[in-house]
């Protein structure tokens, strides 16, 4: 009789705490699911459609808008491509068996130059966006603006089994 209440016992442990988990589970996930739902983007296409019904622009703001936004587009693409060409630079005086320490240092100094161009030219499109609302409509640009500058510019390293992939020297190091 004592084992039977003692494995009745177990089962109801077992049981309350699969539904405890369980519970935990579906809390987390749906409190997750509302986080990530209360972040909003603002895309890189159609960016004046988005920002209409956003922020309830009328026409006349719209068309400025739009304005605005080829232009800051036009800056920024050739500060990207600007960037782009400093990063294969920058990996191909890598690649070398013997790279030059201080070329890499003026490439990055370069790179570091253009990144704060392109925060600059959001600054500059972000105030010329303002000057064109109403208190209400500054409001929301701000907290669009806020979510998508605050999202992480760090360098993501890879994790996980590295079986079979080298011995993480580089394409560059030659096999002794």
């Amino acid at each position: 009789m004592n084992s039977k209440k003692k494995t009745w016992m177990w089962l109801a442990l077992i049981l309350l705490a699969t539904n405890i988990s369980t519970i935990g589970s579906f809390w987390y996930h749906t409190y997750q699911e509302k986080q990530l739902a209360s972040k909003v983007e603002l895309p890189t296409e159609y960016r004046t459609r988005f920002l209409k019904e956003q922020l309830g622009l009328n026409e006349v703001q719209k068309n400025r808008f739009r304005t605005l936004n080829r232009s800051y587009n036009r800056n920024a693409n050739e500060v990207m491509i600007q960037l782009n060409e400093l990063r294969s630079e920058m990996v191909q005086y890598l690649g070398e068996e013997q790279f030059d320490t201080i070329a890499l240092k003026s490439v990055a100094e370069q790179i570091g130059k253009k990144h704060e161009v392109l925060k600059l030219e959001t600054v500059q499109f972000y105030q010329d966006m303002k000057a064109e609302l109403s208190e209400n409509q500054q409001a929301k640009l701000y907290d669009l603006f806020s979510s998508l500058l605050q999202k992480s510019d760090e360098v993501k390293i890879p994790r996980g089994n590295r079986k079979g992939r080298g011995n993480g020297r580089g394409p560059w190091h030659k096999n002794q």
